[in-house]
């Protein structure tokens, strides 16, 4: 416990709600409506430190996300990052009818550019697979689901080279797939999509490992824009689509051998205290906390929480290449170790936080409603934070728990007794 005050007041509730309302007028309390309207209350203020431990991330599902990632990178804390990804391409209409088809001119994948994380100039090798096995649109794929070598064929092998200022990439697809598709022998499989999946089950697209720095890539793939187009008879077209009828998943991989020795350390025991804690998105890691001081910090049970704010700051982040979280999602753990929507966000989402704030680079949370249900005997399974689109974007942070130099993870409470 480092910090706290109290003020003893025998006063009527409005003049209480003035008290809050005037100090810490921009966020909601709780727990004032259930206080007797002319009873001694002494109100006080406690800061209490917070366990902070990291745990792995990887059991992620990906499936059908709008954003898919590709390329890889090494963060000299937190290791090799991969991203690869695999999707369903459909064909725009029924019974297609590619006979009058004379001479094929190109066959593009494109690819709908969004953003990247990382560097984008380091020298990436892009390898494009056809997919042997089936992917199926109502499963759950999750982080770990690689496909295996028997289950893909190489199509393409090309240097990917993405500028900041390109909207589109486009990826050169064999002319001999296209001969396939258009080969009159191949009619049947273009009556509908049901028949074109079974014969062209998808794409697996993946990069090889860079050997320093790197860059993760990510594409829409629901956009417009991103689509199969081949070009034939030098004037005409055909479109396949890329939509949320596709079968889609992301695939990530990590690698700590070469992350920091705090890394290596936790990921050898994820049950180890530490004074950093870290969070990683792609089904890398992710912070768990508890607040152990709680269970002997009341006397009484009658007790209010008025606020709870949660306040952290992250360190050695690099704003170019390895930026933080724009948003950290905190989530309560339930007894079956699944999680849920902490009760404070259910109730009022706005105010809930998780936002950076990029002048101190620190976030908070107000949780007065979950530290009310701790201090009213609700076991404390703890809390987990990670990335918001944890699934979809490359972000990751630096948590600094040292409670010897003031920077740790703290817990500030407002509370009533009466």
């Amino acid at each position: 416990m480092k910090h706290k005050f109290k003020i003893l007041l025998l006063i009527p509730i409005f003049g209480f709600l003035f008290f809050f309302s005037s100090c810490e007028n921009d966020d909601s309390v709780i727990g004032l409506d259930i206080i007797p309207g002319s009873d001694m209350m002494e109100l006080i203020c406690d800061t209490i430190n917070v366990q902070c431990f990291t745990v792995l991330d990887n059991n992620i599902a990906t499936d059908e996300r709008t954003l898919a990632t590709l390329g890889s990178y090494i963060d000299p804390v937190f290791g090799f990052t991969k991203a690869s990804f695999l999707f369903q391409a459909r064909i725009s209409s029924n019974n297609v009818d590619f006979s009058e088809v004379e001479q094929i001119d190109s066959f593009e994948l494109q690819l709908k550019y969004n953003f990247h994380y990382g560097d984008s100039t380091t020298p990436q090798t892009l390898k494009l697979y056809r997919l042997l096995k089936d992917i199926y649109i109502d499963s759950t794929y999750f982080a770990y689901n690689k496909p295996n070598d028997i289950d893909i064929e190489l199509l393409t092998s090309i240097d990917l080279n993405i500028s900041s200022e390109d909207s589109l990439l486009i990826i050169n697809l064999p002319i001999e797939l296209a001969e396939e598709f258009t080969n009159t022998n191949n009619v049947d499989h273009f009556v509908n999509n049901e028949t074109f999946i079974q014969f062209f089950k998808g794409i697996f697209i993946t990069t090889e490992n860079v050997n320093n720095d790197g860059c993760i890539f990510s594409f829409d793939l629901y956009d417009s824009e991103s689509r199969m187009m081949m070009y034939y008879n030098d004037s005409l077209e055909y479109e396949f689509y890329i939509n949320t009828k596709s079968a889609t998943y992301n695939v990530y991989e990590h690698d700590y051998t070469n992350a920091s020795s705090d890394i290596q350390s936790i990921i050898a025991d994820t049950t180890q205290l530490n004074n950093t804690c870290f969070i990683q998105s792609l089904g890398g890691l992710k912070t768990k906390l508890f607040f152990p001081e709680l269970e002997t910090l009341f006397d009484s049970t009658q007790v209010a929480i008025n606020k709870a704010k949660l306040i952290f700051n992250i360190s050695n982040y690099d704003e170019t290449l390895f930026s933080p979280p724009p948003e950290i999602t905190m989530v309560r753990i339930l007894e079956d170790g699944k999680y849920d929507f902490v009760t404070d966000y259910k109730i009022n989402n706005t105010n809930f936080g998780g936002e950076l704030n990029s002048i101190d680079y620190s976030y908070s949370f107000n949780i007065p409603f979950h530290i009310q249900e701790l201090v009213n005997g609700n076991l404390d399974y703890g809390l987990y934070m990670f990335a918001t689109s944890n699934r979809t974007k490359p972000y990751r942070a630096i948590i600094n728990n040292n409670q010897d130099n003031g920077k740790g993870i703290q817990l500030v409470i407002y509370y009533s007794k009466y």
